[in-house]
């Protein structure tokens, strides 16, 4: 595969992918302006008590399998062999999830959560259902049907959302669309593939052998990393109650939003482009870069707003009922330009068979998290993202670069330092001229990162612009 083929099947993927993806972004971003005027932070802070765990659960689901999929040679007898692997970590799970209900209630000391965390963890099951499907049409690079599945699904969840929290359905309006979404993509996903299950005993004992590796270190990874990402709702759920939790996860949900439309699209896109690409002899790290380089641009879009005018941006989206969550934007702004060029990096090291060095960077960053949300909580909610993201910064980010970037991928010095020196000088000012609330210098280094980006960048912002041009003449 050449240069430029590489690069115009990888945007072509990208922006039909994308596209749906920010379509169903877009309408979920709306429908979040209409049920915040229809559900009150206390209502959604119940459901994130529950979700603290069962997002936790979730991570169970696919354990690397769609990768496993989209790496193997292996044709339809391992597809369905897979499948039925599936099925039974679904059931597992939502075995797990029913007993754990009540522990959880007892935790938080508030036995309402029983039933809606039981009846929450149907949504394991659809969950596991999808993933091989999902491979399937990863693998085969399409994403035009990845993406209108999600779209139709989503379009039905949030018409649900809406229409029960009208009439009044409180908290269950955010419990059972989502269960009736998975269930509609996994229909949609497997409806042209009819991939079914297969319980042979032999089939299953060799397809776990080929599998059991990848699933043991993404599982403990995705384990540990979602503790370290999520420790926070737990804790402050825990210390300062449903309003408070309530608020911090409304500002949270904005950094997910940026990794679901950054971080979720592009990675989507970028393993099986780049495991392509590597099976032909491709230059797999200059093609990242320059990948990198362009999620760095569209980060900025998310981030902006948030640091210059968190307030205005609260008011219009939310309302007044909301205002404590402003104090929070901008330094979830500046966690977003971080985090979503680092999270790419789990499709490298699985690219390059790194999986127990992606164990091990999971366990540094949950270390370095973990402590930063726990000193943060013991002053406040605001600066509980305060260490979080200084921790990020000063350590998870030096980890990944030199566990990843220069011992696991094979970068040199001087690439890594060219690429991420002056984002990181950027960032860590912007941090400091934000909590001592220094208005220009907030600007001066938001003004210096933008130049930044925009002029190394400028390259595949050129070619990002041709591609998204020809590709919206064509229709």
């Amino acid at each position: 595969m050449t240069l430029v083929s590489f690069k115009k099947t990888f945007f072509k993927n990208l922006i039909t992918f994308g596209g749906y993806n920010y379509a169903t972004q877009f309408i979920r971003f709306a429908s979040m302006i209409i049920l915040s005027r229809l559900l009150l932070p206390k209502e959604y802070g119940f459901v994130a008590l529950i979700t603290v765990f069962t997002d936790f659960i979730r991570l169970f689901t696919d354990s690397g399998i769609s990768f496993a999929v989209i790496r193997s040679e292996y044709k339809h007898s391992y597809y369905k062999a897979v499948h039925s692997i599936s099925i039974f970590i679904g059931i597992a799970l939502v075995l797990l999830m029913v007993g754990l209900s009540f522990p959880i209630a007892y935790f938080y000391g508030n036995k309402a959560l029983i039933i809606p965390t039981m009846v929450y963890s149907l949504v394991f099951i659809f969950k596991t259902l999808r993933v091989v499907p999902y491979g399937i049409h990863a693998k085969k690079l399409d994403f035009n049907s990845i993406g209108k599945a999600n779209l139709i699904a989503s379009v039905v969840m949030i018409l649900g959302m809406i229409i029960m929290a009208a009439l009044g359905f409180s908290y269950w309006s955010l419990i059972v669309p989502v269960i009736l979404m998975e269930a509609i993509d996994y229909y949609l996903l497997n409806r042209k593939l009819k991939i079914r299950p297969l319980f042979k005993l032999t089939y299953l004992k060799v397809t776990y052998k080929k599998t059991k590796s990848l699933i043991g270190n993404l599982s403990g990874f995705n384990a540990i990393n979602y503790w370290s990402r999520n420790g926070d709702n737990l804790i402050i759920g825990k210390l300062y109650g449903e309003h408070s939790l309530g608020i911090y996860n409304r500002g949270y949900q904005f950094l997910n939003l940026a990794l679901n439309l950054i971080t979720g699209i592009f990675g989507a896109v970028l393993y099986p482009s780049l495991q392509k690409l590597k099976n032909e002899g491709g230059n797999v790290n200059k093609e990242y870069t320059s990948i990198l380089g362009v999620i760095s641009i569209i980060s900025l879009s998310f981030a902006v707003p948030l640091i210059l005018i968190p307030k205005w941006f609260t008011l219009v989206l939310m309302g007044k009922d909301w205002l404590e969550v402003a104090e929070l934007f901008p330094y979830f702004g500046v966690l977003i330009m971080g985090q979503t060029l680092i999270s790419t990096g789990g499709s490298i090291f699985i690219l390059y068979k790194k999986e127990k060095v992606l164990l091990m960077l999971g366990i540094i960053q949950s270390i370095a998290l973990v402590s930063g949300i726990v000193i943060g909580a013991l002053i406040s909610v605001k600066m509980v993202i305060i260490c979080y993201t200084i921790n990020y910064l000063l350590i998870v980010v030096p980890a990944t670069l030199y566990l990843g970037f220069y011992k696991s991928f094979k970068y040199t010095f001087k690439e890594i330092l060219l690429f991420w020196g002056p984002k990181m000088i950027a960032y860590l000012g912007l941090l400091y001229a934000i909590y001592f609330k220094m208005p220009v210098l907030t600007y001066s280094f938001l003004a210096y990162l933008i130049f930044h980006i925009f002029y190394f960048q400028r390259g595949e912002l050129g070619q990002l612009i041709l591609f998204t041009k020809n590709k919206l003449l064509k229709r």
